[in-house]
């Protein structure tokens, strides 16, 4: 892994991204809070905005004391008035002179004595007319105040908005970089190890998981390809040598079955031909055993030739010779074939194989006094073919490595078939399937 430096860490970059954010923010707030008061003050507080407005307080508080009928000495009614305006400052003047003061807060009397007076050059003069006489109105409209708040609000709202992207924009590519740091680590985990990580950008912490996990990908890959090549040389070899052995072997007990089947054998050398047809039988069962489990321990699949067959043909035949040799070995059986015409693909040796195995389990678990079932029955668009026995009370202490069932469970399903097994009762049930082929499909 290569050696990062301290601004290449995640909390650093986090730290650099979120000052940068503020500053921004800041910027983004002063800015926006310029442009606010810059219009504030050229649009809203223009000369001729302000006087309309003015106008506008004074009409209205002349419609006031019109409807009202108030007099310039009921301060109280015009204190109602002024309350009702929280951004409007009037002060009226009598003869010239302050006489009082109206705004939020109610009316301020002044002593006319010493109230000063209206300066002759005063901009924003309007009458006032009450019911006892004129007076004049100087308006002050401070309605700016709630624009230059709003100004600030939205200022603050456009600076964590700004915050608020730059944080959102780094999380996510943050988190778009460990999802799919994620999916690769899941792609591996269901086994497809030349799924490469690819290294996202920069030399932080997700970097460098990465970096790991792609290094233990390939080391991975690396074991699982030499184990293969292993297992391939492996297999290959427990296959050449059982096709060695068994061809001689074959041939050495066709020799001792012609020299058994002599009469006037000396004892002695009757008794060590059974011995030799004992230990060669063994033999062949060992070198049975072997190529089974290299069959099915090999990842490769089996050299298959599928052939379409009729069912029956094929049933009768192979279903025959092992009902014979179950018989002859002391079975009582009862069999039953499909009654109707159905094809189906297999491979002969395989298949014949799958029911050596079966039958095989038989003789070594089955119980001789009671009768053995074979079925062969179509259901749907597959065809049964059930083998069951009872089991023989000392089963459990003959030896097995349940190679022979699990053979053919492989090959059955290399035929796009399927194998089942049921145990209830004392009874022991095999049941091997396989697909029909249809009436119109090509031979």
């Amino acid at each position: 892994m290569t050696k990062k430096s301290a601004f290449s860490s995640l909390r650093t970059k986090q730290l650099l991204v979120l000052l940068i954010a503020i500053a921004c923010a800041a910027a983004a707030y002063f800015v926006a809070n310029w442009i606010g008061d810059t219009l504030i003050e050229k649009v809203y507080l223009d000369q001729k905005a302000m006087q309309k407005r003015e106008r506008a307080i004074v009409s209205e508080l002349q419609t006031y004391v019109q409807e009202n009928r108030i007099s310039s000495r009921d301060t109280d009614a015009v204190a109602r008035w002024s309350m009702s305006k929280s951004d409007t400052y009037v002060m009226l003047y009598r003869n010239q002179r302050l006489a009082f003061e109206a705004g939020w807060w109610g009316v301020d009397d002044v002593d006319e004595t010493d109230a000063p007076p209206l300066l002759s050059n005063s901009a924003g003069v309007y009458p006032i007319y009450f019911t006892d006489g004129p007076m004049q109105a100087v308006v002050y409209d401070f309605s700016e105040s709630r624009l230059y708040t709003l100004t600030t609000i939205v200022s603050v709202l456009i600076g964590c908005f700004v915050l608020m992207c730059f944080m959102l924009s780094y999380n996510s590519r943050i988190t778009r970089t460990i999802v799919t740091i994620a999916a690769e680590v899941e792609q591996i985990g269901r086994g497809d190890l030349t799924a490469r990580l690819e290294k996202p950008r920069g030399n932080d912490e997700l970097a460098g998981l990465t970096e790991s996990v792609e290094r233990m990908r390939a080391s991975l890959l690396h074991k699982t390809e030499e184990e293969q090549k292993a297992l391939k040389q492996n297999s290959d070899l427990i296959t050449a040598l059982s096709h060695d052995i068994r061809n001689p072997l074959t041939a050495l007990l066709g020799y001792l079955d012609i020299i058994s089947a002599q009469r006037d054998l000396p004892p002695d050398t009757a008794s060590y031909l059974a011995a030799c047809q004992e230990r060669a039988g063994r033999i062949k069962q060992l070198t049975d055993e072997l190529f089974r489990y290299s069959l099915l321990f090999s990842n490769d699949e089996l050299p298959m030739r599928l052939e379409t067959y009729d069912a029956y043909v094929l049933l009768e035949q192979l279903l025959g010779e092992a009902q014979a040799e179950l018989e002859s070995a002391g079975f009582a059986t009862r069999m039953v074939m499909p009654d109707t015409f159905c094809r189906v693909r297999v491979d002969v040796p395989y298949f014949k194989r799958v029911l050596d195995n079966l039958f095989a389990n038989v003789r070594k678990y089955a119980d001789p006094a009671q009768p053995v079932s074979i079925a062969a029955l179509p259901e749907s668009r597959t065809l049964h073919i059930c083998i069951c026995n009872t089991i023989r009370a000392d089963s459990g202490q003959v030896e097995s490595n349940k190679i022979g069932l699990r053979t053919v469970e492989k090959i059955l399903t290399q035929m796009g078939g399927s194998f089942r097994r049921h145990e209830a009762d004392g009874k022991f049930t095999a049941e091997a399937i396989l697909p029909i082929v249809p009436e119109d499909a090509d031979e």
